[in-house]
């Protein structure tokens, strides 16, 4: 065989493994996303909403001021070693 009939057996062969990958990947990709709005509708949930709004919350200034001082105390006795 001549060189160039290789080179373009070799270009072939990297095409259809490439081009296989890419579809798998892409039917992989395609079917998790469908799993997942699957799963999204079949087992809808509050929880996840319910725990968006308490980590949202907002804090209180005592809660604010505890935390401030913890933090400052901590500092404190690190820098003092």
């Amino acid at each position: 065989m001549q060189v160039s009939n290789l080179l373009v057996e070799g270009v072939n062969l990297m095409l259809l493994g490439m081009g296989s990958v890419f579809i798998f990947l892409t039917v992989l990709v395609l079917a998790m996303s469908g799993v997942a709005h699957l799963v999204k509708t079949l087992f809808k949930d509050d929880t996840h909403e319910k725990m968006s709004v308490q980590l949202t919350a907002p804090q209180t200034n005592a809660e604010g001021d505890e935390i401030i001082a913890v933090i400052s105390a901590a500092i404190k006795r690190y820098r003092a070693k």
